[in-house]
Formats: C-alpha cells, structure tokens, sequence
C-alpha cells in the first residue's frame, strides 16, 4: 500500500516548499530524520522477508495459480513496489528538504506523487475485486478466471497511470484541473468501497443460506473455508482503513481548519506516512497466519533455500 504525502494544501502549508532545516538540535530535524530512518529500514524488510516470498510461492506453486490467489499476488505486488518505491523517494523527499537540495528534492516530490496514487488506488482495486470475487464464487457464479483477472489488473494499472500522470500535470496547472482530479479520485474511491460493501453483504447471506444445508447437500461449498477466506479479506481490508484513518483525519484536519505552523503539519504528516507504510509488512504476515497453502508453500520455500545453503557451506 502507498498514499500521497505531497498531495497536500500547499497555498495553506507550503508542503510544496523546502524548509532545509539545517539546525540539528530542532524538533523539525530530528523529528523529519527519524521518520527518514524508520521509513529505509522498513522498506528492506518488506521487499526481503515478506512480499517476495509471498510472490515467489504463488508463482512456483501451481494449485495456487486461481483466481483469488491472483489477486492477492496483485496485493502483494503493489506492496513490493511500495518497499522498492514509494519509501526510497519518500525517505529521499525527507532528507532532501533536511539539506536542501531543492533539485532533487522536487524530482523525488513528483516521482513520489505519480508512485503513491497509482499503488494506492491500485490496492483499492483489487481488494474490491477480491470482495467481487469470493462473492460470485460462493454463490457459484463465478465469472473471473485467471485470464480475466490478469487482464483486469493490468488495464487498472494503466488507467491509473494515465490518471496519475494527469494529476502530475495537475499540479502545475489550473485549480480547476487539480479539483477535477480530486473529484474522480474521490468518486472512484467511494465506488470501490460501496462496491466492496455490497459484496459482503451479499457473500454473508450466500454463507448463511449454505449453512443450512451443509448437512443435507452434499454438494453444499465447503462453508468454513469459504468463510474463512471472506474474513481473510475482511482483515485486509480493515488494516487497510486502521493505516489510512490517521493520515486521512490529519490531512482533513490541515485541509479545513488550516494550520499555523507548516513544520508542524509536515512532521505529522510524514509520521501518519510511516503507519501506512507498516501496513505493507502486516499484510503478508496476515497472509501467512490465515492461509495454509500459503503458509505451507512459503515455509517450503524456506526451507529449501536453508538446505541449499548447508549445502554450498559443507
């Protein structure tokens, strides 16, 4: 997952401006240098110990390649590119307003703003289309094949380039192209979420009529592994709102009552950035505590290459 620290109110904050806080005993400083920090060890860590593993057992292990484990290879995806990235340019947007390299740092400003909307959204597409997915699935409609989902994330992809690269262009531009923008963003949003929503509701009532009939249908869907894999994305998604709530409430909170102190803004920003940033490494690890396929094809993984290094050692 990734979020946009730079799309902010700048004729309110100036969060488009460079402060080059060269005073190293201020709390902007060490306040801006820690998150820098936090923000480089975290981004190895996912790319290493948690996504890549997480991608490495689907792509290896044939019986996973469906539908829903596509998409969550989908998750797992923007995630990685999250650690390989959004961080580095974020961190890179930190210390460059801490020396102040103006150059680089309006570069990493608008590498990291194209980045962060394209995987955000990305995330909020596909956990949409996995809520659409185990609906249709468990009331055996199921109109997603592999193929299709492919072909879905990858024209979602796109067309969030083209948005993303509009919005970049929108920023130096009128104000009546950045408010357009924003209505799409906010639009496609609330259209996910109500999509997201709708599918629940219905996936819930698909698994209390099953359970009725369970004990006389014997070719009733195995209720409790569909069930499972329903509050697996439930999870998902709640992490998903608990890592966005506080950078969305601070960003509202600058948006309409304005701040005095744009340092301020800044240093809470980028310290609600870090929770969202965390969130990458959390999901594979959900993956892993609720998927048993999963959990066994990466523990496989493991072990094999624990085995190949006695090996190459002896």
């Amino acid at each position: 997952m990734a979020f946009n620290s730079s799309r902010l109110p700048d004729s309110r904050c100036s969060f488009s401006n460079i402060f080059n806080a060269s005073e190293s005993t201020s709390v902007y400083y060490r306040a801006t240098l820690t998150t820098c920090i936090i923000t480089l060890l975290l981004a190895p860590i996912r790319i290493v110990a948690a996504n890549t593993l997480i991608l490495a057992a689907i792509w290896k292990s044939p019986s996973l390649r469906t539908p829903s484990y596509i998409l969550l290879a989908g998750l797992a995806f923007t995630d990685f590119c999250t650690g390989l990235l959004t961080q580095p340019f974020f961190a890179v947007y930190q210390w460059t307003d801490l020396t102040g390299n103006i150059k680089i740092f309006s570069v990493a400003r608008v590498v990291l703003n194209f980045v962060a909307y394209c995987l955000s959204c990305l995330t909020i597409i596909v956990i949409t289309i996995m809520a659409v997915e185990r609906w249709l699935h468990m009331s055996r409609r199921s109109l997603l094949t592999m193929r299709r989902v492919v072909i879905i994330y990858i024209i979602s992809a796109v067309l969030l380039i083209v948005l993303s690269a509009w919005n970049i262009y929108s920023l130096s531009s009128t104000t009546e192209n950045v408010r357009a923008f924003d209505v799409i963003f906010l639009l496609g949003v609330a259209l996910c979420f109500f999509i997201t929503g709708f599918s629940y509701f219905r996936g819930f009532r698909v698994i209390r009529n099953h359970q009725s009939q369970i004990q006389t249908n014997r070719n009733a869907i195995d209720i409790d592994k569909y069930k499972k894999s329903v509050f697996t994305i439930c999870y998902i998604l709640a992490i998903l709102l608990v890592s966005y709530v506080p950078y969305v409430c601070n960003l509202a909170v600058i948006s309409f009552m304005g701040c005095s102190s744009p340092k301020s803004a800044r240093i809470s920003t980028n310290a609600c950035a870090v929770i969202v940033f965390s969130s990458s490494l959390v999901n594979p690890l959900l993956y892993y505590w609720r998927i048993k396929d999963l959990r066994d094809r990466v523990r496989g993984i493991l072990r094999n290459f624990c085995c190949k290094e006695t090996e190459e050692e002896a």
